[in-house]
């Protein structure tokens, strides 16, 4: 029998799967619920575009009801800028694309990233950055919104935590309790 099959029909594997929804997070899971990457924060500020913070926009982007807005004459250099740059490291990042029209829009972190997007979707990228960068969004004729944007710090995803770790961690704090008691 393999390790994902001890996993998948054990009572960790179980546990694990249920842990997530358990809003007090015991001490036994924690520490490995905190790892997941859909536990990071955005570090987007205000990827749903309620305002215009946190962004610096070029003459054809505008932001207004709720999302970024190409008007479609964008040519092929101007471009949506996030504020603040993000530390180096590998991240998961995802936008969605509505109300589109005409033209592309390119996703660039660390350099170009994904491809020309060209149709309305949500899309998901996992990108690695080796210096502080901004997250940009360059029109070319871009005519249609962006919205939604999320930058979250990639970890361990919910199949990959180690039970071993999770009993480890869990016999450790109990011991040190019980020292203290």
């Amino acid at each position: 029998m393999s390790w994902g099959e001890i996993y998948n029909t054990s009572w960790w594997g179980i546990a694990l799967d249920t842990a997530r929804t358990v809003k007090a997070r015991p001490d036994f899971f924690g520490s490995q619920l905190n790892l997941l990457t859909s536990e990071q924060p955005n570090l987007v500020t205000n990827g749903t575009f309620d305002n215009d913070s946190g962004w610096n926009i070029e003459n054809t982007w505008t932001i207004e009801n709720g999302a970024a807005n190409g008007n479609g004459a964008n040519g092929s250099g101007e471009e949506l800028i996030t504020d603040a740059p993000i530390s180096a490291g590998t991240y998961k990042i995802v936008f969605e694309v509505k109300n589109y029209v005409s033209g592309g829009v390119k996703l660039y972190f660390e350099g170009f990233v994904g491809t020309n997007v060209s149709a309305n979707g949500v899309y998901t990228i996992y990108q690695t950055t080796t210096a502080d960068r901004n997250v940009k969004f360059r029109g070319t004729d871009f005519y249609g919104s962006i919205d939604n944007v999320s930058v979250q710090l990639v970890r361990a995803e919910l199949d990959q935590i180690e039970a071993k770790k999770c009993l480890a961690d869990w016999i450790h704090t109990t011991a040190l309790k019980d020292l203290n008691n």
